[in-house]
């Protein structure tokens, strides 16, 4: 891993680390309450509308930017940035009506069980996020162009910034009594969490102009790879519109809150880990992509794969086996009950073998991407999304709202092997065997470093706090699983080992 990585995962470390004190401040003022369960359906609708748009841009905007600056010039490229943003300024007003006219229906079909006062408020909430629809559009843009730019920084700093703000709108929530607080917390957190980038865009050279041509080439071309992706994230949606639905339906609106922060605990390790490095490996893997060094992409995205696994797979499966410690510490207290503590673990060690299947795809798919074919992806994620609706309306029935996790863990391990076959189709091998043995060594070194932290926690348990405890657990575990990974041999351990050998030396 570069540099570049690192520095995006230690800044999202920071990051996650408010995050998880946001959940904290948020679960011992309202807990896994029904208002926290409206608070999450009313962020669901602008991130909805705004993920079928942003991330088909978010995927398809280095490469066409490239494609532009090669073949027209910078100005081309730049001008093309103005027009994209401009069209998507544009679609966020009408989005932002559709939003607020259909906000009480929408609201009633993600949460079944709202009505009186619930409903309404859950209306009202929804009505005021639509207006971060504007900003979801404007970072879905300048994003990609920071990170083109080299400044992957700004991006990566944009979740501390929202956390600071939405905790103290939190406090003033629980010292007012006014819920409304926390919906203009999250409002301007989601909203102000962009305000370093037209400053950083300004110093890489950004000029906006006053452009609205959707007929421009680039555009079309955008449009071209945008497309796909935004139908395979409709599905993606829909599917957790799904499972809300569902988990609304079977066991009330209070079960939103728990599935939301199972999947936070969990998120955060993809967040700091798989994100920090798709980020960084992306302009890379584009441009090599579009001169057509294919043999250099897919080795990259190999030794990625593994890099990511090196770190996914240890933490989702250390989360799931300490998720009651881990919880009961981050969460419970006032409004959070220990009831709340135990239904939350059992969703987190559920859910936690997701994380390993989901990134693997994030880090495959960016091949396709890369060469402009967003068609494949999508293709493997409407049948990923399909079987999650399939399966969870079987396992529901037998293992209750652990069913809605273990359908989404079986629909992304197929869509993980149709992935990595329509890869190995598209592109040729890629050194398949090598990352496979790889992530087997990982697998069995992960069971090992999980035992020793489920034993560790448990006797330090009963001789010091329970902070305490998990912090030793956590600590002996990485250190165990550290210290037989060198052993290993993994081809990228051994290889990262020796940089940082030789930068020591040279020191």
């Amino acid at each position: 891993m570069g540099q570049t990585t690192i520095m995006l995962m230690i800044v999202t470390v920071v990051s996650k680390i408010f995050g998880f004190l946001r959940e904290a401040v948020m679960a011992s003022y309202i807990g896994a309450s029904d208002l926290k369960s409206i608070y999450t359906t009313a962020n669901t609708l602008p991130v909805v509308i705004a993920n079928f748009v942003a991330v088909g841009i978010i995927s398809g905007f280095i490469p066409i930017y490239n494609k532009a600056k090669k073949e027209e010039g910078e100005k081309a490229a730049e001008d093309f940035t103005s027009n994209i943003l401009n069209i998507l300024m544009v679609f966020g007003v009408f989005a932002v009506i559709f939003g607020i006219i259909l906000a009480r229906p929408f609201s009633k079909i993600l949460s079944p069980d709202l009505s009186g006062q619930s409903l309404d408020l859950a209306t009202n909430y929804t009505r005021i996020m639509m207006f971060a629809v504007f900003a979801y559009l404007y970072s879905a843009v300048f994003r990609g162009y920071l990170n083109l730019k080299g400044n992957f920084f700004d991006p990566a700093i944009t979740g501390i910034i929202m956390n600071i703000i939405i905790i103290a709108f939190t406090i003033l929530t629980g010292l007012t009594k006014n819920p409304y607080m926390l919906i203009i917390g999250a409002l301007l957190g989601n909203t102000l969490q962009y305000i370093l980038f037209p400053r950083a865009a300004r110093k890489k050279g950004y000029k906006h102009k006053k452009i609205l041509d959707i007929h421009n080439k680039y555009v079309r071309s955008l449009m071209l790879v945008a497309v796909p992706i935004i139908l395979s994230s409709a599905a993606g949606e829909i599917s957790i519109i799904i499972d809300n639905s569902m988990a609304s339906a079977f066991f009330g609106k209070a079960s939103i809150s728990k599935l939301f922060y199972s999947k936070t605990m969990l998120t955060m390790i993809t967040g700091i880990i798989t994100i920090s490095i798709t980020t960084a490996l992306f302009p890379t893997i584009a441009e090599l992509g579009a001169s057509g060094q294919i043999e250099k992409m897919k080795k990259s995205i190999s030794s990625s794969v593994v890099s990511t696994m090196l770190l996914v797979i240890p933490a989702s499966i250390g989360m799931a086996v300490l998720a009651e410690p881990v919880i009961g510490v981050i969460f419970e207290r006032n409004a959070f009950t220990r009831e709340d503590t135990i239904a939350v673990a059992i969703l987190v060690a559920a859910y936690a073998p997701n994380n390993i299947f989901q990134s693997m795809i994030d880090v495959i798919d960016r091949g396709f991407y890369a060469v402009g074919d967003s068609k494949t992806p999508v293709i493997v994620v409407l049948i990923q999304q399909g079987l999650n609706v399939i399966f969870n309306l079987i396992l529901i029935k037998f293992f209750g709202i652990r069913g809605l996790a273990y359908a989404t863990v079986l629909s992304t391990a197929v869509g993980t092997i149709l992935m990595a076959y329509q890869f190995r189709k598209k592109f040729g091998s890629f050194n398949f065997k090598t990352s496979i043995i790889s992530i087997i060594k990982i697998c069995i070194i992960t069971a090992i470093m999980s035992l020793v932290a489920v034993r560790s926690n448990n006797f330090l348990a009963a001789h010091t706090s329970r902070l305490l405890a998990l912090f030793g657990a956590i600590i002996l575990a990485m250190l165990i699983y550290a210290i037989l990974i060198l052993i290993a041999r993994i081809p990228e351990v051994m290889v990262a080992s020796n940089k940082i050998y030789h930068k020591i030396k040279r020191k």
